[in-house]
């Protein structure tokens, strides 16, 4: 078989989007590098240039997950087009779709050997999003749709 050379941002991200398909496939536990790597076409040792551990490609995973859903979720959070209540409402809509959706990958970053992972992802996702909920709620004050004193108090209930 012909040698594929790639560039290692481009092969990191097919190795991870390769292990993140296999994960909501077949589970973490039942996951191997070796499905990733013959999933792939490449020799074994490959992934271990780029993660130490099957724990470490779980982290890579999931900070990308992460990541693709913030960025989802800032673009309908920042919609001026509509008013701050509707922007809240398909947040909430978008959440519970994407907990459907990736019900795997949720339910592996809950598992307790995975704790560590879980609250890093989770303390960050949270400085990310609550200066937008502040946001949103006073946008929402400004075109009418809440009546908010508190903002920043309030955003960190959302």
């Amino acid at each position: 078989m012909a040698r594929k050379t790639k560039p290692p941002e481009e092969r990191r991200a097919e190795i991870i989007q390769t292990a993140k398909e296999l994960f909501e496939e077949k589970g973490y536990e039942g996951t191997q590098i070796s499905d990733i790597t013959n999933k792939m076409g490449v020799a074994h040792g490959l992934v271990y240039h780029y993660v130490k551990s099957k724990s470490e490609l779980l982290d890579a995973v999931v900070e990308e997950w992460a990541k693709e859903i913030l960025a989802d979720l800032m673009v309908l959070m920042k919609d001026n087009t509509i008013s701050a209540a509707d922007r809240l409402e398909r947040m909430f809509q978008f959440t519970s779709s994407m907990l459907k959706k990736d019900a795997i990958l949720i339910q592996t970053i809950h598992q307790k050997e995975n704790e560590e992972i879980h609250k890093r992802i989770g303390s960050a996702g949270i400085q990310m999003i609550l200066p937008l909920f502040k946001e949103l709620i006073e946008s929402g004050n400004a075109d009418g749709s809440f009546n908010c004193t508190y903002p920043e108090e309030t955003a960190k209930f959302c």
